[in-house]
């Protein structure tokens, strides 16, 4: 697959102050996943809805760190383009992935990937991370979820910044654009006065794209 060029070093001969070469490489790669790639889970193929892009870098010698506040939430992982990683926020398609372990604090390594926010299942919206993965886990039969080619025309709205993360200073989420977000998601919460998980719903369009993204509509 072309896409695993582009996701071996995504931001290579790039500074982590490039504010504008790094969204342009995003905006590349998304656009190329939105048009041509999709998950494959059992007998269904999602395509991408909303997306996110996490990267984090630190040598050891100091000389090549991106210590850019927008690099500070990525999970560490070992893995290598293309492959699908679970955690506790939802799932990514990674980066090229090395991280280095240490017993201290730090965490040495480049890494990172691509969250996937929402889906498409047909014309329908499964939105928000663990919704999403929740969902393609339980459509696979034999194997786990597989990044694959998926073609689907569409456009991109102009991006946002990430949800839930502050003093973001990049547009690093990418949605598709004429799809109806205003539909419910699901979730498991804990509730603190039963002690129990509950199932919970939320607007999805007013949570995360109200003053944010404009078209809305379907037509």
């Amino acid at each position: 697959m072309e896409i695993i060029n582009k996701l071996i070093n995504p931001f290579e001969g790039l500074k982590p102050n490039d504010v504008n070469g790094i969204q342009t490489r995003c905006k590349e790669i998304a656009e190329e996943l939105f048009r041509n790639y999709g998950i494959k889970c059992g007998n269904k193929t999602f395509g991408f809805a909303e997306i996110e892009f996490y990267y984090y870098k630190k040598d050891e010698s100091g000389n090549n760190n991106w210590d850019a506040p927008w690099n500070k939430e990525t999970y560490p992982r070992n893995k290598n383009a293309g492959d699908i990683f679970f955690h506790y926020s939802g799932m990514d398609i990674c980066f090229q992935c090395n991280f280095i372990e240490k017993e201290k604090e730090d965490e040495y390594g480049e890494f990172g990937g691509i969250l996937v926010r929402s889906i498409l299942d047909g014309d329908k919206v499964l939105a928000g991370p663990l919704f999403c993965a929740n969902a393609m886990l339980n459509a696979c039969k034999d194997r786990m979820p597989q990044f694959v080619p998926y073609h689907q025309e569409c456009e991109l709205e102009e991006p946002t910044t990430r949800y839930g993360i502050k003093d973001d200073e990049l547009q690093l989420c990418y949605y598709r654009k004429n799809l109806n977000w205003n539909g419910v998601s699901e979730r498991i919460g804990w509730d603190k006065n039963k002690g129990t998980f509950q199932k919970r719903t939320r607007n999805y369009f007013n949570d995360r794209f109200e003053n944010k993204v404009k078209n809305t509509s379907t037509d």
